[in-house]
C-alpha cells in the first residue's frame, strides 16, 4: 500500500505532463527531419550545395546525429510516463532502491527520477 507523503503530487504531475508533450513534439520534429518532411528545411535542402543531390555525407552525419537524439529523447519520453506511472500508483517520489523519500529539491529539478541522490550517487561511483 502507498504510503502518504507531504509532495505536492499533482503539481508533479503537471509538470511531468507538461514534459511528456514537450518531448512528444521534439521527438516528432526529429523524426520529420529524419524522414526529411522537415517543413522548414525541405524548400531549400537540395539547394545548399553545388552539386545535384547536395553532400550525401554531410547529410548521412546529419541524420545519424538526428537518429541519436531522437534515441535520446525517447528514453526521456519512456522515464516521463513511468513517473507518470508512479504518481497514479501512488509511488511517486519513493526510491526504487532503498523505498525511501526521494527529497522534494531533487525532484524540482528532476522530476522523473527514481532514486534518491544517495542511491544515485551509489550506482555512479
Amino acid at each position: 500500500m502507498p504510503r502518504k507523503r507531504r509532495l505536492d503530487v499533482e503539481k508533479f504531475r503537471e509538470r511531468l505532463l507538461e514534459e511528456k508533450a514537450n518531448l512528444e513534439h521534439e521527438l516528432q520534429r526529429i523524426e520529420d527531419r529524419t524522414a526529411g518532411r522537415d517543413r522548414l528545411n525541405s524548400d531549400t535542402a537540395g539547394e545548399d550545395f553545388d552539386e545535384p543531390g547536395g553532400d550525401a555525407a554531410q547529410e548521412t552525419l546529419e541524420r545519424s546525429q538526428s537518429m541519436a537524439i531522437g534515441e535520446n529523447l525517447r528514453e526521456m519520453l519512456e522515464n516521463v510516463n513511468n513517473a507518470i506511472k508512479r504518481v497514479d500508483e501512488g509511488t511517486y517520489g519513493i526510491c526504487a532502491v532503498c523505498a525511501k523519500d526521494i527529497p522534494k529539491a531533487r525532484l524540482e529539478i528532476m522530476p522523473s527520477a527514481t532514486m534518491c541522490t544517495e542511491c544515485r550517487a551509489r550506482l555512479t561511483s
